[in-house]
């Protein structure tokens, strides 16, 4: 990453090829069931795509933050998280009109408490295709990729 916190052609490059078969279940997902149905029947169709293709998806996976050294008794439950050799993902599930900001901060509140790298917003609440969005953690700055 360079000084401004955007990451250069080659990392962005890296960090798609990386999430490319997990986009790819996404869009397998919006395909079949397309619009309209509630966000806890995206989040399983989703997980057994993923299981298909030959990944674990850990549903309703919680994680308690670290604060001042200790670790909190309150948890966090992010929707999806994939073990994956270079950095757990979050997969974080919507089905609603269109992302916004509140749902964006809940994505990045996550990245910040596990430390997790990369997060994945779908929102698999619109027409055509599912709105993704990818961020990726790396030293404190959150960066679309």
């Amino acid at each position: 990453m360079d000084s401004k916190g955007k990451i250069s052609d080659k990392l962005h490059s890296q960090l798609k090829d990386y999430v490319y078969p997990v986009i790819a279940c996404m869009h397998e997902v919006h395909n079949e069931l397309k619009n309209g149905l509630p966000e806890y029947v995206y989040q399983e169709a989703l997980a057994i795509s993923l299981r298909k293709h030959g990944f674990n998806p850990l549903k309703e996976y919680q994680h308690h933050i670290e604060y001042m050294g200790e670790k909190l008794k309150s948890h966090i439950r992010m929707d999806i998280v994939l073990e994956m050799p270079r950095g757990n993902v979050i997969i974080e599930c919507k089905s609603i009109a269109s992302l916004g900001d509140a749902e964006r901060y809940q994505t990045f509140g996550y990245l910040r408490g596990t430390k997790f790298p990369i997060a994945i917003l779908v929102n698999f609440g619109t027409f055509g295709k599912a709105q993704i969005e990818r961020y990726y953690f790396h030293e404190g700055d959150i960066t679309a990729f």
